[in-house]
């Protein structure tokens, strides 16, 4: 029998101590969540801009090549760098985060979610 530690690929219990690391390599670890944190947004972003811009032509607002002739005026450049800075660092904040707990959870709740040994 093996001296490794046995490892679960499902959270199986709220978080008591450390947050586990569930690919066994912290930066992976952040890497996985800023990436997937990202992704979840960017898909969002994608359905709502089609719709947007579906709608936009139907009704004869915009032309099909609007969006991609678009060139913003110096203050939308200004608007949209302060977001670009607020979007790189939501994404480096989940890379660089610690691996403590965001909350303290009562160590008894750990019996309502143990599952039986397989």
């Amino acid at each position: 029998m093996s001296s490794e530690p046995r490892y679960k690929a499902v959270k199986t219990g709220p978080v008591t101590g450390d947050e586990p690391t569930w690919l066994h390599d912290l930066p992976v670890d952040n890497l996985v969540g800023a990436i997937t944190a990202l992704s979840g947004e960017v898909y969002i972003l994608r359905e709502r801009l089609r719709a947007m811009e579906r709608e936009l032509v139907r009704r004869d607002v915009l032309n099909n090549t609007s969006i991609e002739n678009h060139e913003p005026t110096e203050s939308e450049q200004d608007d949209d760098q302060m977001d670009l800075d607020t979007f790189v660092n939501r994404i480096w904040t989940e890379i660089a985060r610690d691996r403590k707990p965001v909350a303290n959870v009562n160590p008894n709740a750990v019996d309502y979610f143990n599952q039986p040994d397989e």
